[in-house]
């Protein structure tokens, strides 16, 4: 029968399943960090302005 207290154990033992997963597909998939993402957008522009300046 359906305990709707237990749920929560339920969830939390899918997580622990989950979450591995889908941190090697977020490593995998080619999505960057936000960070990684500024530092490359503000280098673009730093030799876009020099290249600019010859």
């Amino acid at each position: 029968m359906f305990n709707p207290f237990g749920g929560g154990k339920d969830l939390k033992g899918m997580e622990k399943m989950v979450k591995p997963a889908l941190e090697k597909f977020m490593s995998d998939s080619g999505f960057v960090k936000k960070e990684e993402l500024e530092k490359a957008l503000k280098r673009i522009e730093i030799l876009e302005n020099k290249i600019s300046n010859l």
